[in-house]
């Protein structure tokens, strides 16, 4: 066994490397600046400040948005769709829905579409939805098509997609394989092949927005391991998933739609570990950086995930957490708009960053508001390796917040903190009502750069039961990458009643698509351990459109899974139906466990911080500046509470704690916050 792991997280400002020492259990973290430019630039950076050797890390576990930032940029591939006659403009045409929140909008815009029409070319052929042919596909017209979308149209990548596919793959693999032996160096992806789901449009858009990013997730995961190698790393390389497994690089390549939201997915499974090992059922968790925010909840030890999300109102038919992200992190821009302060959702990103961070930025941030409010500190600013300035700070928040609104520094930055914060809360608000959940029942889990600088203001104004900052929280997406396991997902669509007298057909399908999976995992990834499966059957009522997910198991019956269906149905909406149900697909995921650190135990850091006993810090309370102490999060000490107002500091991020609030640490690191009790009008 390999002495270390590696972990890598890009976000929109910082990349996250963490280094796990298996034998010593100690954990060492580095961040160094995102190159939005050339994003395996940092990376490699980042990798060049590891003191450990390269040759001894046996594992790379990596976390990258790379895909989807391409997507919502309009960065990805020239891409053709080749589908049948007759139905060429299903991409185009959508479902021709608008989003809710953009139907009163007057000065709504449609984004630009990822497939020009010139470039999609229909052919004969036809499945119909009993998967029979009753037409066979042309095969001249497909090579004859793509002759056009490269050699004519410049393409990069083929977006293949039949009707009724999901019923039978027949004709979109004789398309590939053309595709394949004609044009070696094309990027290929096909509907059936993906995403084994009926719905067309649903289906050609996950098949677009694959090929869409492919090229450009494969040139940069080849660069990415070239440098690796010339740095003399020999280990594994894996990616994450959007649903909180891990693919090799390889499969990763061939499927790079299942890792839009791979960055954020790290920290969901850093989560659930740690809601695991705190026995909290009702977990909510927000992922700060400099850019976004992502909010996942995790129910009964399980995070809410879908099968079915949207990018930029584009479908992707793939397991995803249940992501919400907001345009609130360290790096959101204040200004005034029409006489009134906004913050986000744009960001100062990286380059030129924060006004504080020196490099040309200008406009006020979170960041400068809370650095001018003493919520961080200059000194110990990354851990004391960058220098920020507070006249910057100030300097870009008069300019653009106190000047015009005609308010002083200290005002305008807690204004800046408090409009983000409650806009914040209201989003998440929604997210939680609109699935019937209460925020005073849950915990909320704070964590990377930002997430403990807003977490103590978000606890209060969600009024929530209490805040947890796990150890390390400014890298704990990349630690929790450490804990996933090698994850790999297929489906498979039955369209079945659950009544139906064919019953032990059904269980047969699952069966069979359980075994295909499991013989295709172990040929991609040539591990030899035996996989832990789980099968879950997507169940709606007859005349419903959307479905539940429900555990399928192998000794189900037609009545104990339609009585687990309809158990979930009036948990989730409060009501159920006397309706027949039917089986939309099944869905088998393959689990290979991989050893990962224990946070069930303290975590060691290498980092060692300076300590200084006070600080001034704002009280917006009283909406003065008092005098406060400042403390290393390793020199909390056990069974003791720290009360408010106090700033906790560690090498990657600042949590400011507030009067009425109280503080305690346990045995493994976790940082625990609530209200402190109010004795005769006291705290």
């Amino acid at each position: 066994m390999s002495r270390y792991k590696l972990a890598i997280d890009i976000g929109g400002t910082f990349v996250d490397l963490v280094v796990y020492d298996q034998k010593t259990k100690v954990l060492s973290n580095f961040k160094v600046p995102t190159t939005p430019m050339n994003p395996s630039e940092a990376v490699l950076d980042g990798v060049a400040d590891i003191q450990s050797p390269l040759s001894e890390i046996g594992d790379f576990m990596h976390g990258t948005t790379l895909g989807l930032n391409a997507i919502l940029e309009r960065k990805g591939a020239n891409v053709g769709i080749i589908t049948n006659k007759g139905f060429e403009d299903i991409f185009l045409i959508a479902r021709g829905s608008l989003n809710f929140s953009d139907m009163y909008r007057f000065d709504f815009k449609q984004s630009p579409t990822l497939v020009r029409r010139r470039n999609i070319r229909g052919v004969d052929g036809r499945i119909n939805f009993l998967g029979q042919e009753i037409c066979p596909l042309d095969e001249k017209a497909v090579l004859a098509a793509a002759d056009e979308l490269v050699n004519n149209a410049n393409c990069e990548a083929i977006a293949v997609n039949f009707l009724h596919s999901y019923t039978n793959t027949k004709h979109e693999e004789i398309a590939v394989n053309l595709l394949k032996t004609n044009y070696p160096g094309l990027s290929i992806s096909a509907g059936g092949l993906l995403a084994n789901e009926y719905r067309e449009y649903e289906r050609t858009s996950t098949t677009v927005l694959d090929s869409y990013i492919k090229p450009v997730l494969k040139n940069y995961l080849e660069h990415l391991k070239s440098g690796m190698q010339e740095k003399g790393f020999k280990g594994k390389y894996y990616v994450m998933n959007s649903a909180g497994g891990a693919l090799t690089f390889e499969m990763a390549a061939a499927k790079p739609i299942s890792t839009i939201f791979s960055g954020p997915a790290g920290g969901v499974s850093g989560a659930l570990d740690l809601a695991k090992i705190m026995k909290k059922k009702k977990l909510l968790s927000i992922d700060v950086g400099g850019t976004s925010l992502d909010a996942n909840l995790i129910l009964d030890y399980e995070p809410v995930d879908v099968f079915e999300a949207y990018v930029d109102h584009f479908p992707v038919l793939q397991p995803i957490f249940d992501l919400r992200t907001l345009g609130a992190g360290g790096g959101s821009i204040a200004k005034i708009d029409n006489k009134l302060l906004t913050v986000g959702p744009e960001s100062a990103g990286a380059e030129p960053g924060p006004a504080c961070y020196g490099r040309g930025g200008k406009e006020a941030t979170l960041t400068d508001a809370a650095l001018h409010l003493g919520y961080i500190t200059a000194s110990n600013f990354m851990g004391g390796k960058m220098e920020v300035a507070d006249t910057l700070a100030k300097e870009a928040i008069d300019t653009n917040i106190s000047v015009p609104l005609q308010i002083d520094t200290a005002e305008a930055s807690i204004s800046i903190i408090k409009v983000l914060i409650s806009k914040t809360a209201s989003s998440i608000k929604e997210m939680m009502l609109e699935r019937g959940l209460d925020p005073r029942d849950f915990t909320l889990l704070a964590f990377g750069g930002c997430g403990p600088l807003i977490g103590p203001m978000l606890f209060d104004e969600l009024e929530m039961s209490e805040l947890v900052v796990p150890p390390l929280p400014s890298v704990f997406s990349a630690l929790g990458m450490m804990t996933s396991d090698l994850s790999f997902t297929q489906s498979a669509s039955v369209l079945q009643k659950i009544d139906s007298p064919n019953f032990e057909e059904i269980r047969a399908k699952a069966k069979e698509l359980k075994l295909r999976s499991i013989e295709e995992l172990i040929e991609k990834t040539k591990e030899t351990g035996q996989p832990i499966s789980s099968i879950t059957a997507r169940v709606r009522f007859i005349g419903q459109e959307h479905t539940l997910s429900v555990p399928f198991l192998e000794d189900d019956s037609s009545q104990s899974l339609f009585t687990r269906f309809t158990k979930l149905h009036q948990e989730r909406f409060g009501h159920s139906f006397s309706l027949e149900a039917e089986i939309v697909s099944f869905i088998v995921k393959l689990t290979l466990q991989k050893e990962k650190p224990d946070l069930s135990r303290a975590l060691i850091s290498s980092s060692e911080l300076a300590f200084a006993e006070s600080h001034e810090m704002f009280d917006d309370a009283k909406m003065v500046f008092v005098e406060t102490e400042k403390i290393p999060s390793q020199n909390l000490e056990l069974g003791k509470n720290y009360l408010g107002p106090c700033l906790i500091y560690d090498e990657g991020s600042s949590m400011p704690i507030l009067k009425g609030q109280m503080l305690s640490i346990d045995d493994r690191g976790i940082i625990t916050l609530r209200r402190s009790e109010v004795k005769n009008g006291k705290d």
